[in-house]
């Protein structure tokens, strides 16, 4: 209960700044929930109120989405998945103040370990400047991930790089394709691209839409020689994706050392298990929310 109050004195804060009336009571689960409930001390149903509620709408959303996104960088940092300062995850929301959308992204050079709510930016859609929180936005991931945001809204709402240690080592094979021996592997069929046209630091302005291109309809994109990147709806599926994609390639890279042959499965067994998947995406919520609740235990700050 004591963390509902916090996530109430939070929005509080939100409604007092920009002078509107109190909010008295919300009704929902701050870690879990996707939609919030609130009462005004003003019984006058005026336009102005109306209004009120409606920025305050936008302000609640903007910050479940920074709480989502600041959850996914502390759980890459806790499950090994992280690589210091570099990589980036990234989520579209509405901007705080309702003026459109804006690209949340860590700001450079923070650990993300550290990675808290408030701390992250806010980047405009459209120049690629920094209009919400204080700090530098590093140029690659505001160049290369705002393209693919722009490419392929509203479909993909949250984009995630990563150089996760199975992943990335699978992807610096001459042969990367992530073979169907097991479960977690088969819930990927058909869902995954192959770059391996890596030819060194990529050109900022080109690399988004290159990228996206790459991408097409998948959700994956096995990157030669880099790492990998994941796209989804929400920041709990490309979390999750990027979660069971490393230990998916764990898996592979374990067997492949055995020296014999692997096992695969036929394309229809595997194609069963991705539409299986595909039919129970709550999954990829209740990992998020589960970790979120973790952290809320452990280091309650993050939503901050």
């Amino acid at each position: 209960m004591a963390k509902q109050y916090e996530f109430i004195r939070i929005l509080n804060g939100i409604w007092k700044k920009n002078g509107w009336s109190s909010l008295i009571k919300d009704r929902c689960n701050p870690y879990t929930c996707t939609r919030t409930s609130y009462i005004c001390t003003s019984s006058h149903k005026s336009q102005e109120e109306r209004s009120a509620r409606e920025r305050l709408s936008t302000a609640v959303s903007n910050y479940q989405a920074r709480v989502d996104l600041a959850a996914s960088y502390r759980g890459m940092h806790f499950y090994g998945m992280g690589e210091g300062v570099c990589n980036h995850l990234t989520l579209r929301a509405p901007a705080a103040d309702g003026n459109g959308d804006v690209m949340l992204l860590v700001p450079h050079g923070t650990h993300w370990s550290e990675v808290t709510a408030s701390c992250l930016l806010g980047i405009c859609l459209d120049s690629g400047d920094v209009v919400e929180g204080d700090g530098i936005a590093e140029a690659s991931a505001t160049n290369i991930h705002m393209a693919i945001h722009n490419t392929m809204a509203p479909k993909i709402q949250s984009v995630m790089h990563t150089h996760t240690p199975y992943a990335t080592a699978l992807a610096c094979l001459e042969d990367s394709r992530v073979r169907m021996v097991h479960q977690n592997s088969m819930r990927f069929f058909g869902k995954i691209a192959y770059d391996s046209d890596y030819d060194g630091l990529p050109d900022v302005e080109d690399e988004g839409p290159r990228l996206a291109r790459m991408l097409g309809d998948k959700e994956i994109l096995m990157m030669g020689n880099h790492g990998v990147l994941a796209v989804g709806h929400s920041a709990a599926y490309a979390f999750d994706s990027l979660y069971y994609l490393e230990k998916a390639c764990l898996f592979q890279v374990l067997a492949m050392s055995a020296g014999t042959k692997l096992h695969e499965k036929p394309d229809n067994i595997a194609k069963k298990v991705a539409e299986s998947f595909d039919a129970i995406t709550v999954y990829a919520d209740r990992h998020l929310d589960g970790l979120k609740k973790h952290l809320a235990r452990q280091e309650p700050h993050f939503m901050s």
